[in-house]
């Protein structure tokens, strides 16, 4: 039930998103393709950022289990934060991934 309710929810506001793009803003059903595609690029690379933050986290606490005079738990890296962060790498990774390159002319 709660699924079903949530799934109805994101399709409305989907479709709103759509008329509001389309009829309010001006865009055009072609480049919602090109968004999309990018949406993926970026989720990918938040999934990417996401098991590299994971590595160096379980890297660093098995280090400190060697070296120090403490156990340290794994579940220190075991937040939901770690996930919106990796997420926020991502994007922002896509965005400027998407931005001019320092050795091509601005003009």
């Amino acid at each position: 039930m709660k699924q079903g309710f949530v799934l109805v929810l994101v399709g409305l506001t989907s479709a709103a998103a759509c008329v509001a793009g389309t009829r309010g803003l001006g865009l055009s059903w072609r480049s919602l393709g090109a968004a999309l595609a990018r949406m993926f690029e970026a989720i990918g690379l938040g999934v990417v950022f996401f098991a590299i933050n994971l590595l160096v986290a379980a890297a660093a606490i098995l280090t400190a289990r060697t070296l120090g005079p403490r156990f340290v738990s794994l579940y220190l890296a075991d937040d939901v934060t770690v996930i919106a962060l990796s997420v926020l790498q991502g994007l922002v990774f896509q965005a400027w991934r998407e931005s001019p390159r320092a050795d091509q002319p601005s003009g």
